[in-house]
């Protein structure tokens, strides 16, 4: 291993004076960055994924719909289809990739709209979407191209950024410093039991400016699983094995919940937007026959069309702000950028 990183290393030196470079043309204008002048909130990492970028995008729709026309902007990761599209009836994960799909099913008032390119999709909000009062970026944190109002990074507790290596060494995007764009920095996935010591020994490793506020989060699995037309107490999957399907960057952690439930059950693991090929579709058919599935919000959008004679049920996922864990009031502080004016 330690063989392969040496060999490794003139790559990254080369990708990390590159993504270097491409910085300061952003940073001293030499390329242009462009503002809106309604809210936009920027989400993103340094890292290659798996920080829980979707669960805080769902979290603020959930808790600003109410009061505010939102409106999402994704690349749309792995999807069939190209250019700017606008979700609609009759939309799948595959013609708007499995998070936007996933918000779309989930939050039906607002809109969803996919786009490489977030210039070109930002002019068409504009023109076609002009009620839109708040827009959420995901993904976002190398495409300079735009400029957030608010831009929040997003780090694990486990495996946070500063302990990372750019690629291909590590699995970092950019170098280490380019956090110090953040406004915001979301340390996702932390224990329960977070220490005072182990928090403030983090916020010192991590080193943020005195502009940046630091947020403390877990993850919390909701109790109830559902289908298209079914609900369930997750206390029924004891009464019989299952499959667990996966295809999320890290599922260690729906692993860790499940076997903490005492709850026997198959883990199919697949990579991160993994599209489910006749080969996959196969697999879990036959090792589930009769056995209920059980995947993530974002995974089912792209298994119930493919297998439509199985029970498949998805569980849940939430990001939650401990008060005793946090300094500032993470609700309080998107309010107030939202609402300044």
């Amino acid at each position: 291993m330690k063989k392969l990183k040496f060999l490794l290393f003139p790559l990254s030196l080369l990708y990390s004076l590159y993504s270097s470079f491409r910085n300061l043309l952003f940073d001293f204008r030499i390329i242009n960055s462009i503002e809106y002048k309604i809210p936009t909130i920027g989400i993103g990492n340094l890292s290659t994924g798996g920080t829980g970028k979707s669960i805080l995008v769902d979290y603020i729709i959930e808790n600003f719909k109410t009061n505010t026309k939102i409106t999402t902007l994704s690349r749309g990761y792995n999807r069939k289809t190209k250019g700017y599209v606008h979700a609609k009836k009759g939309s799948n994960a595959y013609d708007i990739g499995d998070e936007p799909f996933q918000f779309f099913s989930k939050h039906p008032e607002i809109n969803v709209v996919v786009c490489e390119d977030r210039r070109k999709g930002m002019n068409i909000i504009l023109k076609n979407l002009s009620n839109t009062e708040l827009c959420i970026w995901d993904d976002i944190f190398q495409h300079r191209f735009v400029k957030p109002g608010l831009m929040i990074l997003m780090t694990t507790f486990k495996y946070p950024f500063y302990r990372d290596q750019i690629l291909p060494i590590g699995n970092l995007r950019e170098n280490k410093g380019s956090s110090k764009r953040a406004d915001l920095i979301i340390v996702t996935k932390c224990p329960n039991n977070l220490k005072k010591y182990d928090k403030d020994s983090f916020v010192k490793a991590l080193n943020p400016l005195d502009n940046q506020k630091v947020f403390f989060s877990t993850l919390t699995y909701k109790q109830i699983i559902k289908s298209e037309s079914d609900k369930l107490h997750i206390n029924n999957l004891a009464e019989s094995d299952f499959i667990l399907v996966t295809g999320i960057s890290d599922s260690s952690y729906l692993v860790h919940f499940l076997k903490n439930r005492l709850l026997s059950f198959k883990h199919l693991k697949y990579s991160d937007h993994y599209n489910f090929n006749k080969s996959s579709i196969d697999k879990i058919k036959n090792l589930s026959n009769g056995k209920i599935i059980l995947t993530t919000e974002k995974d089912y959008g792209r298994l119930r069309p493919k297998i439509t004679n199985r029970k498949i049920y998805y569980i849940e996922v939430s990001i939650k702000f401990n008060s005793e864990m946090n300094k500032f009031n993470f609700n309080d502080t998107i309010s107030n950028y939202i609402y300044k004016d």
